[in-house]
């Protein structure tokens, strides 16, 4: 079940007796809200997956395609899952989810990429930091082999100072011209 951060239910007052605030009634319904959405959205969610299995997947796909480059992936901290994916109009619940899930699931997809020599289009929206420290981390820990594929940067966003920051430690990493038309005044 999610529950806000606040779901204290009642405030003791000076006669000994319970009141429910205006605060935590409000607080309490917005989760009966969630908890509804969430109830909605469950029967419409596949199966759990093994990260293993996925990565096994791709694996084969990549193989069986040598010229192929792993993507589209990336990070996404605006991402609200739908209902139905494939429904149109897409009907979009309020749950997100969690940067950090989503970074290891990337950072397995890129060691990969990164094991077979493919390179990677990225996605990061609104998540540049995270992105950036995995990129520091994947090159720190694969060292040259990491050096030898490309990265496709995409959506992402950057500002001026992330994108110098890119083309200077990640020499094979390119960035398309949509992260310019978000920062353009700034640039």
């Amino acid at each position: 079940m999610l529950l806000p951060e606040d779901s204290s239910a009642t405030t003791k007052i000076s006669d000994g007796t319970n009141k429910t605030s205006a605060k935590t009634g409000a607080t309490h319904d917005k989760t009966q809200e969630l908890e509804h959405e969430f109830q909605k959205l469950l029967p419409t969610l596949p199966g759990p997956r093994q990260l293993s299995t996925v990565l096994a997947e791709v694996r084969g796909n990549l193989l069986t395609f040598p010229n192929a480059m792993l993507g589209e992936v990336g990070l996404d901290r605006i991402f609200r899952v739908p209902v139905d994916y494939f429904a149109s109009p897409r009907v979009l619940t309020p749950f997100t989810i969690p940067i950090d899930h989503q970074v290891k699931i990337l950072e397995a997809q890129i060691e990969l990429a990164i094991e077979l020599g493919r390179n990677v289009s990225i996605h990061s929206v609104k998540s540049q930091q995270p992105t950036m420290d995995l990129l520091a981390r994947l090159k720190a820990k694969h060292g040259a082999k990491f050096n030898k594929i490309s990265i496709d940067m995409h959506s992402c966003g950057l500002n001026p100072q992330v994108w110098r920051e890119l083309e200077v430690n990640y020499f094979l990493c390119y960035l398309e011209g949509n992260s310019l038309i978000y920062h353009s005044n700034h640039a």
